[in-house]
């Protein structure tokens, strides 16, 4: 009976470690209103985190790990239950999903709700999930959310931000950045690589330092752009708005009614383009 069960042991053994590698943990954290979760992600690896309701915080972690703090916030006929965790590990990538429907699942690919979003009424809609994550170097970082802005400092690799409702803000970070937001500001500091920054109603600011490289794209619709442009600035110019100026530092090509600009700045290279409708736009 010993030598039996010994086998079955083995065979078990066998079978985990000749699966795929994608390792799931699903309904995390739906008791209480507090939830920590660490796991180990080597440089060169992906974080990305889905929410829906609340905000999400990135700043660099000490260690090699993630570090993930959330926090429920319940809104009177909000029941903290409805929202819940799940944690996907695929390699060296982690996808980390909170959900607010008991049918929803999370993988590698993000976020899926299998039926409607609408079950649970004020109980689903009157609770917000804020997490904080520990991102470790060298690991890309994707944060998505619907209601809720997004901070992300201090990052050492590329950075995706999105969220549809509330303000993006990336500072001090060395990759790659794309920011998009539909209803708020965008703030945006970046340390080289290119940039994205984009919304419709709301203003942009960027900042960019020295010796980076990759074309620097913004774009929104209500609001103003302002940008700080690496220092020496070489890139291909063009700055446009419909009701409002275009101002810049640098020597361009304006229309009469200073509403375009563009040109060569330095040696050119990368280019540097940034547009709105309703704001004005201005390039130091």
């Amino acid at each position: 009976m010993i030598r039996t069960s010994r086998y079955v042991i083995a065979a078990a053994c066998a079978i985990v470690a000749g699966s795929a590698p994608l390792l799931a943990q699903q309904d995390l954290g739906r008791d209480g209103t507090s939830w920590h979760w660490d796991g180990p992600l080597a440089s060169g690896g992906s974080l990305k985190v889905f929410s829906i309701n609340g905000a999400l915080h990135f700043t660099a972690s000490p260690d090699g790990s993630v570090h993930v703090q959330a926090e429920k916030h319940v809104h009177p006929g909000g029941d903290p239950r409805i929202v819940h965790y799940a944690v996907v590990r695929d390699g060296n990538n982690v996808t980390i999903c909170a959900m607010w429907s008991d049918d929803a699942t999370c993988d590698a690919n993000g976020m899926h709700n299998n039926g409607s979003s609408e079950n649970g009424g004020d109980r689903r809609h009157n609770v917000t999930a804020e997490i904080s994550v520990q991102v470790p170097g060298g690991v890309s970082t994707n944060a998505n959310t619907i209601n809720g802005e997004v901070t992300i400092e201090r990052i050492s690799s590329d950075v995706k931000a999105r969220t549809v409702n509330g303000t993006v803000r990336v500072a001090q970070v060395t990759g790659q950045v794309a920011a998009r937001t539909v209803n708020g500001d965008v703030s945006v500091d970046t340390r080289g690589g290119s940039v994205s920054a984009e919304t419709v109603n709301g203003s942009l600011t960027a900042s960019m330092g020295s010796g980076g490289s990759g074309d620097m794209r913004f774009r929104t619709v209500n609001g103003s752009i302002d940008i700080t442009g690496p220092s020496p600035l070489n890139a291909d110019v063009e700055l446009s708005t419909s009701n409002g100026t275009v101002e810049s530092k640098y020597p361009l090509n304006f229309d009469r009614r200073h509403t375009h600009a563009d040109g060569t700045v330095g040696s050119g290279g990368r280019r540097l383009t940034a547009n709105t409708v309703n704001g004005s736009v201005t390039l130091h």
